[in-house]
């Protein structure tokens, strides 16, 4: 399954997911084969992007952070930490301290120089949270931090949008600085308000308590809530992952593509963002993910089915004129005169 921007279809992809309108009614069924007329008709509808299914699934190996497995344990004991928190107040975030420990542990045992698949999907707030803390042990790791530096960004990363839970605003999906000046102002308190709730929690490092405050600080002091300008390395990666992360889910922003994501983030080095983090981050994440439909500078078609030690030459399988894989394969590490020229 895979999410595709409604404007990059042709007709003829088959839906994973049902297409559901805002009032929740389902407009298109799972299994539809999208026909041209339903492609006008969703985004007429402003709907901009859909899941379909992904024809070359068996063909395809991608490299996820971690192991499918162990991500969603993570995501579940984030969830059921916070959510007690939320709903039975003070004294309950102490097994925080325990998970970062356990997946500081885990990044450490994953190979650190593979290149991730990561790829644009719907917003989530756990799910963000533990990938957020994921790519920041991966930068922090290769800043060669002390491992008490890892447990500090791990801490701060998984507590960093506590105070989103006491929100009432939209934030999936949607463009949240250009909505009204309330919501905009009651979006932005969401740094503060998690502050405030950990303030008094003396096992968190002040470092970590920073983090959580300043994670949408910029370089150049446009950032919120106190346009301050973070020099502690732990702010800084969470700065640029947080940033990432929302950019490709749609968290707190318009959801973006792979490729608009890691172009942002080179665009805007040095002005907003630390520059040597960014780096680690362009040569981290995949900028075609695995399933990535691509033409080539042969004038040939075909899909990304696996990484290399390179995060822009990837190995590409070739398609025929009926869009079914053939017998060829590209390495781009390997065959310097192929190249990618477009998404397709």
């Amino acid at each position: 399954m895979r999410i595709r921007q409604v404007k990059t279809l042709v007709g003829g992809e088959i839906l994973a997911e049902p297409v559901i309108t805002e009032e929740k009614e389902t407009l298109i069924s799972k299994g539809t084969a999208l026909k041209p007329e339903y492609l006008d008709l969703i985004s007429f509808l402003g709907i901009d992007t859909v899941c379909i299914e992904d024809p070359y699934e068996t063909y395809e190996k991608p490299h996820h952070i971690i192991e499918k497995e162990k991500f969603n344990k993570f995501v579940n004991k984030v969830q059921k930490i916070l959510e007690n928190h939320i709903y039975h107040g003070k004294n309950s975030l102490d097994g925080i301290i325990w998970l970062a420990d356990e997946i500081v542990e885990e990044v450490e045992a994953e190979e650190a120089d593979a290149v991730i698949d990561l790829g644009e999907r719907n917003g989530n707030l756990y799910n963000h949270t533990v990938i957020v803390t994921l790519l920041s042990l991966r930068v922090a790791q290769k800043l060669k931090l002390k491992e008490e530096a890892l447990r500090k960004i791990a801490i701060g990363c998984l507590l960093h949008d506590l105070g989103i839970r006491y929100i009432t605003v939209p934030y999936i999906n949607c463009d949240t600085e250009n909505n009204s000046k309330s919501e905009v102002f009651e979006f932005r308190k969401h740094t503060i308000l998690a502050y405030s709730a950990l303030e008094g929690e003396e096992w968190i490092d002040p470092v970590s308590k920073k983090m959580i405050l300043s994670h949408h600080e910029r370089k150049d002091g446009s950032g919120f809530p106190l346009k301050q300008r973070t020099k502690e390395i732990e702010c800084n990666i969470l700065q640029v992952c947080d940033t990432f992360d929302c950019l490709i889910s749609g968290m707190e922003c318009k959801r973006t593509g792979i490729q608009q994501a890691l172009e942002y983030l080179i665009e805007t080095a040095d002005i907003l963002f630390e520059r040597k983090i960014v780096k680690i981050i362009q040569k981290m994440v995949a900028y075609y993910p695995v399933g990535t439909r691509v033409r080539l500078n042969t004038g040939e078609v075909g899909v990304v089915i696996c990484q290399t030690s390179n995060s822009i030459r990837p190995v590409i399988a070739v398609f025929d004129e009926k869009n079914e894989i053939t017998d060829v394969t590209y390495n781009l590490m390997k065959n310097k005169k192929i190249s990618i020229l477009q998404v397709v």
